[in-house]
């Protein structure tokens, strides 16, 4: 720095408040990380924490300050090393990924028997007799697809019963996220992708799969972007088998790179689909049915249409919305963009997605985030925060008069609302007109 310069000081100053905010956050996660061994995180100390992260880094996203690279990463790394010693928080979901990689390597199909099938199987060992008792739902087959299925069973051979193994999978497939849309981010950009509380809390500390997937999606349209139609084919199988919300956006990616890119996709995806199908498994179709038949979480406008009508009705009626959203988006998708390396309208499909689906786990909001760090808006940003709101529920409150997963009255108004509110403020302060929009789009 040259102390003739008179924007030095000042220049000091805002690089000095990204180390604030830095800090800040890291303590605070520090102290979740502490507490999730502690006292099991109660509700309040978790949203305490990631209010305290959500603040620290929208301070940092409205100021003037364009971070360097060496702070943006040198947190990251920082915030997701002090999550590799933290349990999962208010979340169980780990035992089965557990419990799904132990069977894969013992049995060599984790989609052959529900969990509750072993309740008397006194072959199960002890550690993972503990796993078992622990499982959510064990009654329905996992509903992981193939391709997790085996960085499960990865895990397993690694350290059976633990989780670091899978917690180093995460972290790889999430800096393999950084490095793939670094080059195409603009400074805030980045720092949301690298600081975004959502993404810690979820991968970090309670060791969801979606990050696993995404990191396949992203990878299909950066092979794609280096004009390598055969990896990026194979790549969006891959995302697929992973999980099956890639399925949405796989088309985006690979409309514009030949049929061979669509007959390595499919290729990819029967190779790991097939060896079940062949031992007369439905792979994770079956627990999927059971999911998407049956359960109700953090819904917004299905919620509202289940109101007036029956759930049958409320599934076909936004299942038909859904379906015309798609189509518009990628006709636009086809009829605008000239073939270029632009990253598709996540944004708008997934959040379309959640909007319409019975099901809206804080974790699935994580397919919003690359597109929302890349494009950003203030709609995308207050979903990616507020969405961690679903975690008031009877159980966590400890309200006997609420179910387990029941919210209360306010809950859903407050969270879906300001995701409303905030696109609303934006789009008047900005002043769009509807060519504006077509072309964001």
């Amino acid at each position: 720095m040259n102390p003739s310069d008179p924007s030095a000081p000042a220049a000091a100053s805002e690089e000095g408040l990204v180390w604030l905010a830095g800090g800040i956050s890291l303590a605070a996660w520090s102290g979740l990380a502490w507490n999730s061994h502690t006292s099991l995180a109660p509700l309040g100390w978790t949203l305490g924490t990631i209010a305290i992260t959500w603040a620290a880094l929208g301070w940092t996203l409205r100021s003037s300050v364009h971070p360097s690279a060496p702070i943006i990463l040198g947190f990251a790394i920082a915030f997701r090393f002090v999550t590799a010693w933290a349990t999962p928080v208010m979340e169980d979901d780990h035992h089965r990924f557990l419990w799904d990689g132990y069977r894969f390597a013992t049995m060599g199909d984790p989609y052959a028997t529900a969990p509750q099938a072993h309740f008397n199987d006194e072959t199960v060992p002890p550690e993972f007799r503990a796993v078992l008792d622990r499982i959510n739902h064990p009654e329905v087959p996992t509903v992981y697809g193939p391709l997790t299925q085996w960085a499960f069973r990865l895990s397993h051979a690694l350290a059976p019963a633990q989780l670091w193994p899978w917690k180093l999978i995460l972290f790889s497939a999430e800096m393999a996220i950084l490095a793939m849309l670094w080059p195409v981010l603009p400074a805030r950009g980045r720092l949301l992708l690298a600081w975004c509380p959502l993404a810690i809390f979820e991968t970090g500390f309670n060791v969801h799969p979606d990050i696993f997937a995404l990191a396949l999606l992203i990878g299909a349209w950066w092979f794609g972007r280096k004009s390598w139609p055969l990896a990026a084919g194979a790549t969006a199988g891959l995302a697929i088998a992973a999980k099956v919300f890639a399925l949405l956006l796989v088309p985006f990616v690979l409309w514009r790179l030949g049929r061979r890119a669509w007959a390595t996709a499919s290729a990819a995806l029967f190779a790991l689909y097939a060896p079940f199908w062949l031992r007369g498994s439905a792979a994770d179709l079956a627990g999927l049915r059971a999911m998407t038949g049956e359960w109700e979480f953090n819904s917004s406008i299905f919620a509202l249409v289940q109101a007036v009508a029956s759930r049958e009705v409320a599934q076909a009626a936004c299942a038909l919305g859904f379906a015309l959203i798609w189509l518009l988006l990628f006709r636009r998708w086809v009829k605008h963009r000239a073939p270029s390396p632009a990253l598709p309208p996540g944004e708008w499909i997934y959040g379309a997605f959640l909007l319409l689906s019975a099901t809206a786990n804080p974790w699935y909001f994580l397919w919003l985030w690359p597109f929302v760090a890349l494009r950003m808006s203030a709609a995308g940003i207050t979903a990616l925060a507020a969405v961690s709101l679903a975690y008031v529920t009877g159980l966590n409150l400890g309200d006997a008069s609420l179910g387990n997963f029941e919210h209360p009255w306010w809950l859903r108004p407050l969270e879906f609302g300001s995701v409303f509110l905030a696109g609303l403020v934006s789009y008047s302060r900005r002043g769009l007109t509807r060519r504006e929009v077509c072309l964001a789009i």
